[in-house]
């Protein structure tokens, strides 16, 4: 079982990088998801989340490409897959459907940004990340080769 993710070891500098990015992320994906239309909010979500991830990787020198992030972005999106059933239907529910939507995008956001940001951070010290579902090389190997995307 992994261990509960700690912000502790990132550096005061990069951890304040973090939050901003991550927060602004979250309130992206929070506005999006307040959008009480079922599946209206999937794109503008995802596109702020692949965001954060680029912008976290660049705060641990990791050149992580878009091609990398849109593989990372699902791949924890699956794992909370009833979440994202969940913010769904919620939205039949007038007005407190989209609070709900919303809030869940917010969550589901900032978790996968300090989920990502402590294991960037462990990646940029040559430590093992602990979620980024066992595909370091893969990452590392692809966002080597994304430098020139942008």
């Amino acid at each position: 079982m992994a261990k509960a993710k700690s912000k502790a070891g990132i550096p005061p500098e990069q951890l304040k990088k973090c939050h901003a990015i991550i927060h602004t992320a979250a309130v992206a994906t929070g506005a999006a998801g307040a959008i009480p239309i079922p599946v209206a909010d999937t794109l503008p979500i995802t596109a702020a989340q692949v965001t954060m991830v680029v912008a976290l990787g660049k705060i641990f020198d990791l050149p992580i490409g878009k091609t990398v992030a849109k593989s990372i972005v699902p791949l924890a999106v699956t794992k909370g897959a009833g979440f994202y059933v969940f913010r769904q239907l919620v939205k039949l529910i007038p007005k407190a459907g989209s609070i709900i939507g919303a809030a869940t995008a917010v969550a589901m956001t900032e978790g996968l940004g300090w989920i990502v940001a402590d294991d960037f951070y462990r990646i940029s010290k040559g430590e093992e990340p602990e979620d980024i579902l066992a595909a370091v090389d893969d990452i590392q190997k692809a966002g080597i080769m994304e430098q020139n995307e942008a």
